[in-house]
């Protein structure tokens, strides 16, 4: 018997998953039988100039309308629960985990959760090349129903069928498209997407997720200094990778500040009116440009306490100028900004009190440049969970996703579906204890396995799974929930 879900999948067409999408966001250009009205669609935008909608460029690869008839797709699957773990140490959790295809999980998850993600972040299989990306799905149609579906010739499917197991452009981009367009779905108005991804993929990524999500609602590129790395065949040493953010609208989202415990050192001197500790510096300039013809107009006399002038002397005796501007400077004064102080020589100098914070921690903004997080913490956290076994090769630390979260709120749900070892669940819990927040997870791992079978029936563990293999775990989702 074919389910609901399979006939509804044979009617899909490549742009289904736009459709339904342009459907719920300019509902008066579709009829009653849930036809898109070109012409009134056209009609409206007249007023413009739609010959730059023509004359745009667009990234195109072989595969691109099996991949986005695969992000409209309805699942053919079940979700079965795991009733030992729900009644067991899972009993009470909010969050969800899920073992299995993504791009099957996540197409369950449009119905429950559209509109409801507030952070994904996912770090993807890299091509490079080598064995780290092999095409992972069938084609399950005959040639004769890829030709009715998507109207091609013998040569178009013998190209779309030749991706399959293979590491190339084309693959890596049929593989990531349909998950990309189903992670859009999910996300709130609010909500933002971090990708990682190296050099091999980053140009076609980026050219993806504007296709997606839109160049309007790219954040920006962060650069994670986080890698060692050993010399390259290019002679360049590789010292970082990138992460792509995406908001679902731009205009909705807002980078959060965070607070780091604030160093008193040097602050040694105490306002009485305004209860806090202090350090000086001088409102004179030093160092470059802070001769008198360097800014004419910031040299000027202030007034002492006495009454006496007070002007921006250099060292030496010659003329420089202050680091603020008159009027500036003199309201500043008066609201007990900066105070005169006599030196060794009786001499009047004047200093800027810069003022420690009222609670200890000092407000900081997000870089684009994330320098501080070395890549061998992640290594570390898991040899330290997993009793110094190294399972992963390179698995990301939990600082670094800390980092990218508390960048937007303390509340809402996170999603990983390449969840790996789990860094991203764990990060979100030790978040929660550290700041008292309630977010929230869901981690979509595939049950890949740590052995092959050879031709005797004996197992056999795979190049990268033999720690894991002996050490009872059968799949990579085992040591992800272990976690």
């Amino acid at each position: 018997m074919i389910s609901d879900n399979e006939k509804f999948n044979m009617q899909v067409k490549p742009n289904s998953a736009f459709l339904n999408e342009l459907k719920s966001k300019l509902p008066e250009f579709f009829d009653r039988e849930g036809n898109f009205d070109l012409d009134k669609f056209k009609g409206q935008l007249k007023e413009h100039n739609i010959n730059e909608l023509s004359d745009g460029y667009q990234l195109n690869f072989i595969g691109k309308d099996y991949a986005r008839r695969q992000a409209g797709e309805m699942p053919s699957t079940v979700i079965v629960t795991d009733e030992e773990q729900n009644n067991g140490e899972g009993k009470a959790s909010k969050n969800l985990f899920f073992t299995g295809d993504n791009l099957e999980v996540l197409r369950h998850l449009q119905a429950s959760y559209a509109n409801k993600i507030d952070v994904i972040y996912i770090d993807p299989p890299y091509n490079t090349g080598n064995d780290d990306f092999v095409y992972p799905d069938n084609f399950e149609y005959s040639d004769e129903k890829l030709k009715e579906m998507f109207g091609m010739d013998d040569e178009q499917v013998e190209r779309l069928k030749s991706i399959q197991g293979k590491s190339s452009h084309s693959s890596w981009l049929s593989f990531m498209y349909p998950r990309l367009v189903l992670a859009k779905n999910l996300l709130s108005q609010s909500g933002v997407i971090f990708v990682s991804i190296d050099n091999n993929e980053l140009t076609n990524l980026k050219m993806i997720m504007d296709s997606i999500y839109g160049e309007v609602n790219y954040i920006d590129t962060l650069i994670w200094k986080g890698k060692g790395g050993g010399q390259d065949s290019s002679g360049f040493v590789k010292t970082y990778e990138s992460i792509l953010c995406y908001a679902h609208d731009s205009s909705m989202f807002e980078v959060a500040s965070y607070y780091e415990r604030e160093n008193l050192d040097g602050y040694n001197f105490y306002d009485e009116k305004r209860k806090l500790k202090y350090k000086r510096q001088l409102a004179r300039k030093w160092g470059a440009n802070a001769r008198r013809e360097d800014r004419p107009n910031l040299f000027f006399a202030v007034k002492a306490p006495d009454g006496t002038d007070v002007y921006p002397h250099l060292p030496d005796g010659t003329d420089g100028n202050w680091r603020h501007s008159k009027d500036r400077l003199q309201f500043e004064i008066q609201n007990g900004d900066f105070e005169f102080v006599k030196d060794k020589e009786g001499n009047w100098i004047l200093y800027q009190k810069i003022f420690a914070s009222a609670n200890g921690k000092k407000e900081k903004k997000f870089t684009n440049m994330i320098e501080d997080i070395p890549s061998g913490s992640g290594s570390k956290e898991l040899k330290n969970l997993f009793e110094r076994i190294e399972y992963f090769s390179y698995p990301k630390p939990t600082s670094l996703i800390k980092r990218l979260i508390s960048m937007v709120d303390d509340e809402g749900i996170i999603m990983d579906f390449f969840a790996g070892s789990s860094t991203t669940a764990d990060a979100v819990m030790q978040l929660n204890a550290e700041d008292g927040g309630n977010r929230k997870f869901i981690m979509v791992q595939l049950p890949e396995k740590t052995y092959t079978v050879n031709s005797d029936g004996k197992e056999v563990p795979t190049k990268g799974g033999k720690a894991a293999y002996e050490a009872g775990f059968k799949s990579i989702d085992e040591i992800s929930r272990e976690r």
